[in-house]
């Protein structure tokens, strides 16, 4: 990589529009972005600004830079569980999540477990859990698909166990949910700090 080319890792990266809303602020400020990514970007310029000024145009659009190997790491690992549940047509099951994550990364999942638990004090399978809530969520709010076509494609045990996992985290059935004029969803880049 040339010296007038930068990789920046960037938190609260969670959809395309993220990427874009990136890729922008980054072209305002002067830089060429080469290439983005969930959680990253590359960019070149001759006169790229400082990574302070470009930190505080990224704080005020909810985005932030990331610089420690642990914290690049975490941010990872909750880029390739989103990606998975919410672009990807053939999801990760619960009993292969492990060697999911252990392919992307090259980490064993224990470390990998531990580090995610240290900054978000939540384990991964946890995380997963919610992400999985909220693309249902998603997708009923939709109701353009069956409970039972979303049991299989999040990789619910049954019919059942969403429905219960309904009770259990909003005190509402599927179908009060479906039917209830407030919407319950969570923007995904505070899904950790709201918790439910």
């Amino acid at each position: 990589m040339s010296s007038n080319t930068q990789i920046l890792y960037i938190k609260n990266m969670v959809c395309p529009r993220c990427k874009l809303a990136v890729k922008n602020l980054l072209s305002e400020m002067g830089c060429v972005v080469l290439a983005v990514e969930l959680g990253q970007v590359v960019i070149k310029s001759t006169n790229i600004p400082v990574l302070s000024e470009i930190a505080t145009k990224l704080r005020s659009t909810g985005f932030d830079l990331i610089s420690t190997p642990k914290a690049k790491l975490v941010e990872r690992i909750k880029i390739l569980l989103i990606y998975n549940i919410f672009f990807q047509s053939s999801r990760v099951k619960s009993s292969h999540l492990q060697n999911y994550l252990e392919l992307a990364t090259h980490q064993h999942y224990q470390y990998l477990n531990a580090q995610f638990y240290s900054v978000c004090r939540t384990s991964i399978k946890q995380y997963w859990d919610m992400l999985r809530f909220e693309r249902a969520k998603e997708l009923l709010s939709y109701n353009e698909r069956a409970p039972e076509e979303i049991t299989r494609q999040l990789g619910y045990l049954s019919s059942r166990d969403l429905e219960d996992t309904f009770k259990k985290r909003l005190n509402l059935s599927i179908e009060e949910f479906i039917y209830h004029k407030d919407n319950y969803r969570l923007p995904l880049d505070k899904l950790l700090q709201i918790k439910v």
